[in-house]
């Protein structure tokens, strides 16, 4: 099924997968929202907000995300 938005898919009936990559690594971020029309934008802005962090060199992934620490 196609979002109409790069990088966020619909994972299951409650869920949905952002994607991006984070210092060469694909990363995938799960959100626990339904795959509707208006989740799957919500979805597609945080994606926005992470590619901007990662620019400015603020993002942090969350803890546990399997990503080594920054050092």
């Amino acid at each position: 099924m196609s979002t109409g938005f790069e990088g966020v898919r619909p994972a299951s009936e409650s869920s949905i997968e952002i994607g991006f990559v984070f210092e060469g690594r694909h990363c995938v971020e799960r959100m626990r929202l339904k795959p509707t029309a208006a989740n799957l934008k919500k979805a597609a802005a945080r994606r926005a907000e992470i590619l901007e962090a990662i620019a400015r060199g603020d993002y942090t992934p969350p803890a546990g995300a399997g990503l080594p620490a920054r050092r």
